[in-house]
């Protein structure tokens, strides 16, 4: 959901450009989305200020609209009724101060990844059996713990590239402050961690743009044909290109730390 003070910002740009005091100089503005589930993201901010950014509970603008609710939910299986209707019993509070969740809501971490992977011959998969398997996890964290549990379903021998860490001071008494090992135990966002543990045959993700003609985008999926000690060699998921992907440095773009710091170590995940 977008912040609060966007919608202002394109309230009194409306009016300005119309020379009319209407809300959003007398245009339709139609919006669509659901509190309930998408919230404003504010980067580390408390509960208060996510709703208090929200443009339902902010500002005077939000009565201006004329509200239309969906009475049947259209995205769900019929299977799938009872639960969303569980889910809005639990966002309109109406279930009480103590939610019981079902045994399916929370499985090992092995479920998923048994439920996905079991009935795959990982030394003669294809790349189609592979493209269309994934699980959504919530942080990264989590998503490394599951990587590193489907690694160990896969035959063959683990390899794991561990990366340099430097950081980005002159000041000697940084380098004291923040020590190599220190660095080695962070993995912030858009970087792949310290210790990448990779098998001939897994699907990795591209963290950088490497050649954006070629394909090779942030996000891009392959599959690992190749480990060598300072370059990897990859095909695309549908088997028809061949990649090589070199180590490279590189530095969080956003980080909630005192200092900055660069690690050298190959752009995916």
């Amino acid at each position: 959901m977008t912040h609060v003070h966007a919608f202002l910002a394109v309230d009194r740009l409306l009016q300005d450009l119309t020379k009319c005091k209407e809300p959003f100089g007398g245009k339709v503005i139609l919006l669509g989305g659901d509190f309930h589930q998408v919230l404003p993201v504010i980067l580390r901010g408390s509960k208060t200020l996510t709703v208090a950014s929200s443009l339902k509970k902010k500002h005077a603008l939000w009565l201006k609209f004329h509200k239309l609710y969906l009475t049947k939910n259209m995205c769900a299986l019929e299977s799938e009724r009872d639960f969303g209707a569980w889910l809005l019993d639990i966002g309109e509070k109406k279930s009480g101060s103590t939610i019981q969740l079902p045994l399916q809501c929370y499985p090992s971490i092995q479920d998923p990844i048994h439920q996905l992977y079991s009935d795959i011959d990982f030394s003669s998969v294809t790349p189609q059996e592979l493209k269309g398997r994934a699980i959504l996890t919530v942080n990264n964290e989590r998503s490394m713990e599951i990587n590193n549990k489907v690694l160990e379903f896969m035959p063959g021998n683990e390899t794991v590239f561990k990366a340099v860490d430097m950081i980005m001071s002159e000041d000697p008494q940084d380098q004291l402050t923040f020590p190599e090992e220190f660095l080695n135990s962070l993995t912030p966002t858009g970087l792949p961690p310290y210790d990448l543990k990779l098998k001939i045959g897994c699907i990795i993700m591209l963290l950088r743009n490497l050649a954006p003609s070629k394909g090779l985008c942030n996000g891009t999926r392959l599959i690992i044909t190749k480990l060598q000690q300072n370059i990897i060699q990859a095909k695309s998921i549908d088997g028809t290109e061949t990649f090589l992907i070199p180590q490279i440095p590189l530095i969080p773009s956003q980080t909630n730390m005192p200092f900055k710091f660069k690690r050298m170590q190959f752009p995916i995940r």
